[in-house]
């Protein structure tokens, strides 16, 4: 590795005057030696002249008459002279003595050769070593810079025409239409067009054209609700006659909360006030329902299904042929409010009162919404009213009102006929599948898995049903899901629909991730996968009716994938997202040799050789008995004789992953290269975490915090052998399910950790929301002893580590109600090592005014006084 060659590197330049003096010590051992050579030559001149004449004959080249055969540092001295002594005869040397001088001084000589050589060596390596790395070390600013940041591009397919068809935006703002097969791109919106009354450009955030290319529905004015929701302001763009008009006519109405384009044609369904309206052909507008209301849904989701369930703000689905809308109505009367107030509320200057937010937010054990599923059919005779509402497909017998989760709604149909809804039960661990008919509003289960009998564990949340049309590859058409397969998710296919047996397109000991296209002509179904490694992700290609599989990404080299294909799947835009700087391009499925260069991030990678960023390493460690996946930030020249403090970084969430090899420049290399800290970051998936296989996996049913928390403390205690890690100066830090889990951990008072760092965390799960925390831990009901083991109670630990709480007092989600009754339990124990800090209105990113800035900021100021870094050992407190 890199490493080894940075290692080396280190060593010599923090002991440079330890090497010098050491390389003068040889010199001056070398000169010592030939002055002492000469002062046995005087010696030698001092021997008797009996003792000399015995052996002058027996070896001239040496001392014997001062005769030298060979040149010599000697041979600058003066001519022999007799001594004024009183005997005859020059004084000779024994035979023994001449041995002995003669073989002593070749030691010398050995000695004198071996010391210069090893002197010379040393000059030459030093001369050879690199010299000390004068590029900057990543920093905190630079995580902010967006220079280092990869660039993606995004293509957005058209859903019609030509395959491969695509619009964008180019510099001059105009909406451009291309195809990746290099035909000449036309101009579709000209930006002069786009403007109000007044002849001013209207930024938009979003354009959408429809399926028959007649228009363009163009967003703006985004005002942002949750995570995913927000309400807008919509024009529609007629390219006959150029004309821009509102969605909604009436100037000073509320916003639109969701908008879709039907498959075909050009109609419209958006939502306003929480009610569903069509807009059929933008000629004739059709309210569908019309009990929308504050804690009323309709074609939208609610906070908990935004968040937990769909992961969108939208929850209607048009039918392929454009001719019915199958729609979401939740009702949330019967949730629980939670208030808090925001103090600045987005202003400078901060108001005089608090504004107050209530949401309607449903906590482990207390009442869901009553979400019921509603078909509006555009052709109908029957237009529903206030009077007359849409009926509501029957599912009474599928699962009750209050016990009902409805997880997936898919058209499996080319037309309106056949609709498939996943429905779960509140703890989420029975699923079924249920086929409905949209004329007779009632279904029939065509599967189900009880994986409470089955194996005690959850169901997933996952979105994957993929309608497959009738072809030579599947005669009788069906659906393709990801399904558990002997303990790993792999793709079923289903045919006909109805049919409950899969037909398994894949299996093994490793799980796909997702379904990403499918091409019914070729009968190819593209999906990523872990078959290489559970931290890569290639991009592979399945064969559905022979199931052989072909690798289309280079699995000979470590990678991770992501795709986005054309409507027909005849290509793809293929984005390489590390561990090397990021690359994008543009692959034709069929052809091995089509292949655009979208993106290369040229810049990123020259900004990156002048810069000194952390090595990263991949690899497995057992802990408990388990095999768990660990990556190390390791800093600049690392070396394993160097001692480092230790920053682990965990998050831990049940079917989470943060160990993989994307690429990543963020708090772990800032912690890792800034050249006063130097930390070694350690991030390890343990139980509980995702793309290991179900058993790893659902083993902290029932019971979190606890397998998670064994396995950070085992790894912890591990890392603390190593040669490089200073063992005394060992944290912890976690965001969210990590700050839980940071808290967790020092609550376990291992002993193991000096400090750790809690970032919006859950203190105790009967605070967080229900879809959640039971689809994990079961009702409170149920597992009461769970969820007080879970919570974070027990504040002896906190006495033993340094602590620092921090949270945003505008979250929504992680509510801070966690932090303050954590901190209440603390102040209760007397406890005086714990620190916090709370960032006004931020929500669980952390961001407003400034904050995202400002908190890591204040993390690695905490990890300096708390533990110091490599250049400045802390000592204890």
């Amino acid at each position: 590795m890199n490493s080894n060659r940075g290692g080396r590197y280190e060593t010599l330049a923090v002991d440079d005057d330890q090497d010098f003096e050491e390389l003068q010590s040889v010199l001056t051992s070398g000169q010592a030696d030939a002055g002492l050579l000469q002062k046995r030559s005087a010696y030698v001149d001092s021997i008797t002249e009996d003792e000399y004449q015995d052996d002058e004959d027996d070896d001239e080249s040496y001392y014997g008459g001062r005769r030298y055969s060979s040149s010599s540092a000697m041979d600058n001295e003066k001519p022999y002279r007799r001594p004024s002594m009183t005997f005859a005869d020059p004084p000779k040397l024994s035979r023994c003595n001449r041995v002995f001088l003669s073989i002593f001084g070749l030691f010398i000589i050995l000695w004198v050769g071996f010391a210069m050589f090893l002197g010379i060596t040393r000059l030459v390596n030093m001369s050879k070593e690199a010299m000390p790395d004068m590029r900057p070390s990543f920093g905190l600013e630079d995580m902010f810079n967006q220079s280092f940041a990869p660039k993606y591009q995004s293509l957005a397919w058209m859903t019609y025409g030509k395959d491969g068809g695509y619009s964008r935006i180019d510099a001059n703002g105009d909406i451009i239409l291309n195809n990746v097969d290099g035909s000449e791109p036309k101009v579709f919106l000209p930006a002069k067009n786009v403007t109000d009354a007044h002849g001013h450009p209207i930024p938009f955030f979003s354009f959408q054209v429809s399926p028959d290319e007649k228009y363009v529905l163009l967003g703006t004015d985004r005002r942002k609700q949750w995570r995913h929701s927000f309400n807008a302001t919509y024009y529609i763009y007629n390219r006959d006659d150029f004309s821009l008009s509102p969605l909604i006519e009436s100037a000073g109405e509320p916003g639109v909360e969701h908008v879709a384009w039907s498959p075909v044609g050009h109609s419209l369904a958006y939502v306003q006030n929480n009610n569903l309206y069509v807009y059929e052909d933008l000629t004739e507008r059709r309210q569908i329902t019309f009990d929308g209301a504050p804690s009323v849904f309709n074609g939208i989701t609610d906070w908990v299904y935004e968040e937990e369930v769909l992961g969108s703000p939208s929850a209607l689905w048009w039918s392929p042929d454009g001719t019915a809308i199958a729609f979401l109505h939740s009702d949330e009367t019967d949730v629980p409010e939670f208030h808090y107030s925001v103090y600045m509320d987005n202003q400078l200057d901060a108001p005089a009162y608090p504004r107050d937010i209530m949401m309607k937010y449903p906590k482990a054990g207390f009442p869901n919404p009553h979400v019921n599923l509603h078909i509006y059919k555009l052709g109908s005779a029957l237009h529903p009213t206030a009077l007359q509402p849409l009926d509501a497909i029957d599912l009474s017998d599928i699962f009750a009102q209050d016990n009902r989760i409805i997880a997936e709604v898919k058209w499996t149909t080319e037309s309106s006929d056949a609709l498939l809804v996943k429905v779960q039960n509140r703890v989420q661990n029975h699923e079924k599948l249920v086929l409905v008919d949209p004329l007779k509003l009632t279904g029939k289960i065509v599967r189900e898995w009880n994986a409470g009998k089955e194996d005690g564990g959850w169901i997933d949340m996952q979105q994957n049903i993929r309608y497959i049309a009738p072809s030579k590859a599947v005669p009788q058409g069906g659906y393709l899901d990801i399904v558990n397969n002997d303990g790993y998710n792999h793709i079923a296919l289903y045919t006909p629909i109805d049919h409950p047996t899969p037909k398994w397109l894949t299996s093994g000991t490793w799980e796909v991730q997702s379904i990403d296209a499918v091409d019914n002509e070729e009968g190819l179904v593209f999906y990523i996968s872990t078959e290489k490694s559970s931290v890569e992700r290639h991009l592979y290609s399945v064969d559905m009716a022979s199931t052989t599989r072909r690798a289309l990404t280079d699995v000979e080299q470590p990678g991770y994938y992501s795709t986005s294909f054309s409507t027909g799947a005849g290509y793809y835009l293929l984005s390489y997202r590390g561990p090397d700087v990021p690359w994008q391009k543009v692959k034709k499925s069929d052809d091995e040799k089509f292949n655009v260069n979208l993106e290369e991030n040229v810049n990123l990678r020259s900004l990156l050789n002048d810069t000194q960023i952390p090595t990263r390493r991949w690899s497995t460690v057992e802990l408990n008995g388990h095999e768990c996946n660990y990556m190390e930030f390791l800093p600049p020249g690392f070396s394993s004789d160097q001692k480092h403090p230790v920053l682990f970084q965990v998050y831990g969430g049940p079917g989470s992953q943060i160990v993989d090899t994307q690429f990543q420049l963020g708090f772990s290399a800032v912690m890792s290269a800034a050249e006063k800290l130097k930390y070694v970051v350690v991030v390890v998936d343990g139980r509980g975490t995702g793309m290991r296989g179900r058993d790893f996996r659902i083993k902290v049913v029932n019971n979190l915090g606890k397998f998670e928390t064994e396995d950070q403390i085992a790894a912890g205690k591990h890392w603390k052998t190593l040669p490089y890690v200073d063992p005394e100066r060992v944290a912890i830090w976690g965001w969210s399910y990590g700050g839980f889990m940071a808290a967790k951990v020092t609550e376990a008072n291992s002993g193991v950790f000096r400090a750790a760092m809690s970032v919006a965390p859950v203190s105790d799960f009967r605070f967080y929301d229900s879809v959640y925390t039971e689809r994990y831990m079961n009702l409170p009901s149920v597992n009461l002893a769970g969820y007080e083991q879970t919570a974070v109670s027990n504040m002896t630990g906190f006495e033993n580590s340094d602590f620092l709480l921090v949270h945003g007092t505008g979250d929504d989600n992680v509510h801070v109600q966690n932090s303050l009754v954590l901190m209440d339990r603390l102040t209760m124990a007397s406890n005086h090592r714990y620190k916090s800090h709370y960032f006004t209105d931020s929500d669980h990113s952390i961001r407003a005014h400034n904050a995202n800035h400002e908190i890591y900021w204040l993390l690695a100021e905490n990890m300096w006084e708390t533990m110091g870094g490599y250049v400045a050992p802390a000592h204890h407190h």
